[in-house]
């Protein structure tokens, strides 16, 4: 089957594909499939995709903006570019299915697909409906959902809960190897922090002075994100930065006794499959907001605010989850009972469907 993938910008609308990617190629020979990605120009994800071995094709991207902005003019230039040059990459690689789970650069591409008759699926992650999945659900064939109340924002006809899919290359990870790999303290409890696909300045300067005060109590590895200002902390040994991860993640996750990060859904989601607590500082104003406010009602987390957030007080949540016996455990179990097991096959199988007429 030939299956067009799309989306970009970021990496949240990205990996949960690549775990379906890596499940086709699981339960198929190599030739079964064929894959093709439009992804947005210069963007983030194209080095990901093109390691993951997925041929990746550019088109012009724009944003939809519900408020008066000049730019809106420059960018409806680009969604009607990139809506010709969508239509041109569909009709010559004449793809079964049309699959995205998110990003603007993904609105022209469905809209070529249903101009062309090609069914399209919509994976919808976020509690948030974003603008772009919406335009897309009105043309897709289905729509999959990550948390079962979002099957109320669409089509009741068209929408299939699935729960959000995690990567096995992800799950792969071994806290043996990771204490060799980030030269670890077996001894010592260990915190994974990381500020999404490109970092956080803030973040990243809390958690190096909580790397200073902090020295002996645990450990950190710090993925810092390779467009941040690197750190400066050089003479703390239990403080290992990195600007970026290429295979290493899943060690990270494997070695993690506390997990920091951003909230966006597929960080909740891998969380969740490792069973890690967590502290989650949403981007202040952002659909990770409701995110990480699902994921601390269901007990799986701590959110912390992050216009309030200061070294003190992340430095005693960490003390006091680790501390904490009962707490720590139970973070752990609510974690693991966020997301249903086998989401990874079951949105395969429904993009295997469409794709087949069904």
């Amino acid at each position: 089957m030939k299956i067009l993938f799309s989306g970009g910008g970021t990496l949240g609308p990205v990996t949960p594909l690549l775990a379906v990617i890596e499940e086709l190629r699981l339960q198929d020979d190599a030739s079964a499939h064929q894959f093709l990605w439009i992804a947005t120009e210069r963007g983030v994800e194209i080095p990901l995709l093109r390691k993951a071995g997925v041929e990746v094709v550019t088109i012009p991207s724009g944003k939809f903006r519900r408020y008066v902005d000049f730019k809106n003019l420059s960018d409806l230039g680009n969604i009607v570019r990139g809506f010709f040059a969508a239509r041109k990459i569909i009709r010559e690689f004449k793809p079964d299915v049309v699959v995205t789970a998110g990003g603007f650069v993904s609105v022209p591409v469905h809209y070529a697909a249903r101009f062309l008759g090609v069914p399209s699926l919509v994976h919808q992650q976020d509690l948030r409906i974003g603008l772009a999945n919406k335009l897309m659900s009105w043309v897709a064939r289905r729509v999959t959902v990550s948390v079962e109340a979002q099957r109320a924002e669409f089509s009741k006809l068209k929408t299939v809960y699935t729960g959000n899919p995690v990567r096995l290359s992800v799950l792969a990870g071994s806290r043996e190897r990771a204490i060799e790999l980030f030269r670890l303290n077996s001894d010592l409890a260990t915190i994974f922090v990381f500020g999404g696909g490109t970092g956080s300045t803030n973040i990243n300067r809390i958690i190096e002075q909580i790397a200073r005060e902090s020295s002996g109590q645990f450990q950190i590895i710090h993925l810092t994100g390779a467009q941040r200002t690197q750190s400066v902390v050089h003479d703390v040994p239990t403080y290992h930065p990195y600007p970026f991860f290429t295979g290493e993640m899943a060690h990270a996750y494997a070695a993690a006794d506390i997990v920091v990060a951003r909230a966006g859904f597929n960080t909740i989601t891998e969380v969740a499959a490792w069973g890690k607590p967590s502290i989650l500082i949403p981007i202040f104003g952002s659909h990770q907001t409701e995110n990480a406010l699902w994921a601390g009602e269901r007990g799986a987390t701590f959110v912390q605010d992050e216009l309030a957030l200061t070294p003190h007080d992340l430095l005693q949540e960490l003390r006091d989850i680790l501390n904490n016996a009962e707490r720590y455990e139970s973070m752990s179990v609510a974690a693991s009972e966020l997301f249903p097991v086998g989401a990874r096959e079951r949105l395969a199988t429904e993009i295997l469907a469409v794709g087949s007429g069904k």
